[in-house]
């Protein structure tokens, strides 16, 4: 039997954080919570997940960006899928299309709230596997 697939789910919304834990389960997955970003990178440390799902915006505007600088900087984090979650339109450099030098890749960005089917199936895509039911 294959394992589950790991996914970090950094954000400081609990409701947010326990909605998306169920829809990311029913797809199949090993979910891991984090309630704002320094617990989310000490959770990064200790699960070493497959994937990570990071909200912008928690306590403060950029702490989403802090955490996406520390997970990319380690070794384990340079080729890790990392999605952006924010509740504000991140276009332009932020689309993680064409971000400057010094901003760290992005997989995919979605706007809150996200489909639960069309996050299911980005992460099906990143990870190499089929789309969950």
């Amino acid at each position: 039997m294959q394992r589950k697939k790991k996914i970090l789910l950094i954000d400081d919304d609990r409701d947010f954080l326990f909605a998306t834990k169920m829809i990311l389960e029913k797809g199949g997955y090993e979910v891991f919570l984090a309630e704002g970003g320094k617990a989310g990178v000490e959770m990064w440390k200790s699960v070493a997940p497959d994937l990570v799902i990071i909200d912008m915006m928690m306590e403060t505007w950029g702490e989403g960006f802090s955490v996406l600088q520390k997970i990319r900087t380690t070794d384990a984090g340079k080729d890790t899928p990392l999605f952006i979650l924010s509740a504000v339109d991140l276009q332009g450099p932020h689309n993680g299309f064409e971000t400057p030098p010094e901003f760290p890749r992005v997989n995919a960005v979605f706007h809150k709230p996200v489909k639960a089917e069309d996050l299911l199936g980005r992460i099906a895509h990143e990870l190499g596997g089929k789309e969950q039911p």
